[in-house]
């Protein structure tokens, strides 16, 4: 009797410290991300996504383009690590294909090179293929062809090298500014551009300069295009969703700490985000 009566009440305070420990732990998952219920709609959580955008054996005179461009032998030097450490370079729309399977995402980091510069053919794109690694290209349509740009017979050969070619807009314009039929025109159009020519699905969408509002997110969404990219997470629209994904910007200047730092810190911020 006298050890029902003493284990009695160290029962009921056990139960009520993980009470409070769990109300405490949902409250701070609900502040720190007040889009996601604790029972919603489908999630997942991302993989690091990596932006580049210049690959060039020589330095730009400017000091944003230097910011920009990172050296084929710099690109070697990551990919190389990546692998080193177990870590899957993939493509966005492999992201999509390992989601559809339910594949893990956790050993993956994925790898996107924005605005279609023509030394991305050059020098990523053999850099990757000796890596037996696939990247995402996030195209402007306007642009293909003209100065320091890729070509469409270019973007035509990424494709069967098995990179992944996705829309940048017709333009690089800001999305945010634009009335939803501009929006529209920019975003549809890209697509169906892209579609037409390489006779292949876009899986993703790159917002140029990240930036959005909630239109544009309509329209990628009735487009079916199931992934899309910002730049930053001061971009995000809550609730956060597999159509707005920020993205790791890789510096010209990193060295290769820098680089493994970026993402190691990436890898231990990842969070679930709406499907």
């Amino acid at each position: 009797m006298g050890r029902s009566v003493l284990t009695a009440p160290r029962r009921t305070c056990g139960l009520q410290v993980f009470l409070r420990i769990g109300l405490t732990l949902a409250t701070t998952l609900t502040v720190a991300h007040p889009a996601l219920p604790v029972s919603a709609a489908p999630s997942f959580v991302p993989p690091p996504i990596l932006m580049y955008h210049r690959v060039d054996v020589a330095s730009p005179s400017d000091e944003i383009s230097r910011d920009l461009t990172v050296t084929p032998a710099r690109l070697k030097q990551q990919l190389s690590y990546l692998k080193q450490h177990g870590i899957a370079v993939i493509s966005m729309a492999q992201l999509e294909s390992r989601m559809k399977r339910r594949a893990p995402l956790d050993d993956a980091v994925v790898l996107t090179f924005d605005d279609g510069y023509a030394d991305q053919y050059k020098y990523a794109v053999p850099v990757l293929r000796r890596f037996a690694d696939s990247a995402t290209f996030y195209i402007v349509t306007g642009n293909l062809g003209k100065a320091r740009h890729l070509t469409w017979a270019e973007v035509r050969m990424m494709a069967r090298d098995r990179m992944d070619i996705a829309a940048h807009g017709l333009q690089h314009d800001d999305l945010s500014l634009m009335s939803p039929a501009e929006q529209r025109n920019q975003i549809v159009e890209s697509i169906n551009e892209l579609q037409i020519t390489l006779r292949t699905p876009i899986e993703s969408y790159a917002y140029p300069s990240g930036r959005f509002n909630r239109d544009t997110l309509d329209i990628v969404r009735r487009e079916g295009v199931p992934l899309a990219v910002t730049t930053d997470p001061i971009n995000i629209i809550p609730p956060e969703s597999a159509l707005q994904l920020p993205r790791v910007r890789v510096h010209g200047w990193w060295t290769l700490h820098d680089f493994a730092k970026a993402i190691d810190v990436a890898r231990a911020s990842r969070h679930p985000v709406l499907r």
